[in-house]
């Protein structure tokens, strides 16, 4: 019977036996490694930032044209106020109200962190001119939202799993929001 915890059984080059030098390396690897992980860390713990600058934003979507606007209509709601329609919601008593609050197109900040739907009702040039109003930072299920809202109507969104706040505002279980822009304070908001 063949002991398999005896060593002479294997061949030489199946033995492993950690050397000095190889210990030395090895703690010399792991000691740069977790000095990099802390450094990493902690510059990205509690960083600050700001909602995004909607001038430098550009349209990524498509305004839908007229006719894909009715054919949508029809697909959800069949036609003004059909009470057999799949959504039975205020959105579907009307053409005009489902146009209004459908007829939007996907705008990404610069830093293609934040996202929103606008409206192509209003023009791109104005939407650009949009000062910050307030900043409204939600959680659910561990899923941090950053919502900043604009003059111009817009509403950018940032998605993160890192904890995030509003520096100054009290911290409530569902929503934080400031108010900031009118008086030349920025949106701010920090995450670790």
């Amino acid at each position: 019977m063949i002991d398999d915890e005896d060593p002479s059984i294997y061949p030489a080059s199946f033995r492993f036996a950690p050397t000095e030098t190889f210990m030395k390396r090895y703690a010399f690897i792991l000691a740069i490694s977790i000095t990099a992980l802390l450094i990493s860390t902690s510059v990205t713990a509690g960083s600050s930032s700001q909602c995004p600058d909607i001038s430098q934003a550009q349209k990524i979507g498509d305004c839908p044209t007229e006719d894909d606007m009715k054919r949508m209509f029809k697909i959800h709601c069949g036609f003004e106020r059909d009470p057999n329609a799949k959504k039975k919601t205020e959105l579907c008593d009307s053409y005009g109200e489902y146009k209004r609050r459908k007829n939007n197109a996907l705008w990404e900040s610069s830093d293609k962190e934040f996202m929103g739907y606008v409206s192509c009702a209003v023009p791109p040039a104005e939407i650009k001119k949009g000062q910050p109003t307030s900043i409204a930072i939600s959680q659910k299920n561990g899923l941090y939202k950053i919502t900043c809202s604009y003059q111009s109507g817009a509403k950018l969104s940032m998605r993160t799993r890192s904890v995030c706040r509003v520096p100054g505002v009290k911290n409530s279980l569902m929503v934080m929001r400031a108010e900031c822009g009118a008086n030349g304070k920025p949106c701010k908001f920090e995450c670790d």
